[in-house]
């Protein structure tokens, strides 16, 4: 190649990046599946000996990437691309010979020049792919930030990150991530033991531990965090999942009865589907059925919404049909579509009646809420509640139905049609767009 002729693969970068033409919300997983076509070609480069020519190309393609975003409706899916193309930038350098010592600090200058948050976290990825002078420099940057920010801050006097400023809690923060992707767990409890920690802290030890197998040490974290949640309030620095881990590691170091203890005192402070789920992956095999039957019992004092989940994950389907018969009209309107659905397929054999009111309900979520866009799911949720209440021998609940309907929705003219043909027991179902189509050819070439 000549050193005037242009790389043909930057025609290509060019070419999918489109630069010039907005990208809508719809359009921009599009635009991502061809740049990712071109990433491999770039990446192909480096497994081939190329990796000089592929560390201009990356540049190209990164600075092209990032300029996109002013022409693109979502940021999100470009950022996870750029993400993906740094690493791959670094590995090209790394293939290529250039030295560490350019590559880090090119790296943080983009992250100190970022405008639009596309560096967010990217020490996560980087870490993983630097090599082993790159990861020192990079680790040694940030702790060079801390260390330098620390006698400000008051040495010995460790407190939750949040009340730190930022000249000290971003690259802890940092360094934290970079901790955990390398799952070095010994350096993370290092900085926490300066710093403080925190049951979000607590809960990361806690899984670094669990993934090498170190079940008693994960539970002493696990204790630890438990310990200071109850201190005070933790804003985002909470954990998510250390009353889950709790009994899982409790089983591995073989204290199966204090796991089922704890998994059925969780389920029981909140019933719910997930709860149930994990309390049952603890029960003995032989006694599953007598503590399902616990479980829905003491499941009765759960909201409506997370009893019908329940139900339909535990297969109760006659303690379902009771809890749906005594509910009001309105309490089955206020549930999302996720658990009535489910719930209103199961029980149509099971308990039609029951399976009519979740479908009415759906119906009518929709119609009362006035989202024109799903009338097409409305006019198949009336059409399936028509036939269960026939079907369950209770017409004058589907007459009650259609007066409510027509009274309170008469002007929703284009629903009210489809719905009147339902009513006189046809079907309802509004045409695709394909039908549409073809009706419109069929008007247009008569």
């Amino acid at each position: 190649m000549s050193k005037r002729a242009e790389d043909p693969l930057i025609a290509e970068i060019r070419i999918a990046l489109m630069p010039g033409r907005f990208v809508r919300w719809n359009e921009v997983s599009g635009i991502i599946s061809n740049l990712d076509g071109v990433h491999e070609r770039v990446e192909t480069l480096v497994k081939t000996g190329e990796a000089g020519r592929a560390v201009r190309l990356y540049e190209i393609f990164l600075s092209g990437v990032y300029a996109k975003i002013e022409e693109a409706d979502d940021e999100c899916d470009l950022a996870n691309l750029f993400h993906r193309l740094i690493c791959g930038w670094i590995e090209a350098r790394q293939a290529a010979g250039l030295c560490a010592k350019e590559t880090v600090p090119q790296l943080l200058n983009w992250v100190k020049n970022d405008e639009y948050g596309f560096c967010n976290d990217i020490e996560k990825d980087a870490i993983k792919v630097l090599n082993t002078e790159g990861r020192h420099l990079l680790i040694s940057h940030f702790q060079g930030l801390v260390d330098r920010a620390l006698p400000a801050a008051g040495e010995g006097s460790p407190r939750p990150m949040f009340e730190y400023e930022n000249d000290l809690r971003l690259p802890a923060m940092s360094l934290k991530d970079i901790y955990e992707a390398l799952e070095d767990a010994s350096s993370y409890a290092a900085l926490c033991e300066r710093l403080g920690f925190s049951p979000r802290d607590c809960e990361h030890l806690a899984k670094m531990e669990i993934s090498g197998k170190h079940w008693a040490k994960a539970l002493e974290w696990v204790e630890k965090g438990l310990t200071l949640k109850m201190r005070r309030d933790w804003h985002n620095e909470d954990d998510y999942e250390l009353v889950r881990l709790k009994p899982e590691i409790l089983r591995h170091l073989g204290r199966k009865d204090d796991a089922l203890g704890l998994a059925w005192a969780d389920f029981q402070g909140n019933p719910n589907e997930f709860a149930y789920e994990q309390l049952m992956r603890f029960v003995p095999k032989k006694e599953k059925a007598a503590w399902r039957e616990r479980a829905l019992v003491a499941a009765e004092k759960a909201d409506l919404g997370d009893f019908i989940s329940l139900c339909v994950k535990a297969k109760a389907w006659d303690r379902l049909a009771r809890r749906i018969d005594l509910a009001k009209p309105g309490e089955l309107e206020a549930q999302s579509h996720y658990c009535t659905e489910p719930a209103a397929e199961g029980l149509k054999k099971r308990d039609p009646l029951a399976a009519a009111k979740l479908h009415r309900a759906l119906g009518l979520r929709i119609v009362n809420a006035g989202k024109s866009k799903y009338y097409r799911e409305a006019l198949e949720h009336f059409e399936k509640c028509r036939d269960l209440y026939c079907a369950a021998g209770q017409p004058a609940e589907w007459n009650a139905v259609v007066q409510f309907v027509r009274t309170a929705h008469f002007r929703k003219s284009g629903f009210v049609s489809a719905f009147e043909k339902i009513v006189s027991g046809k079907s309802g179902r509004l045409p695709g767009f394909a039908e549409q189509a073809q009706d419109r050819w069929k008007r247009l070439t008569a």
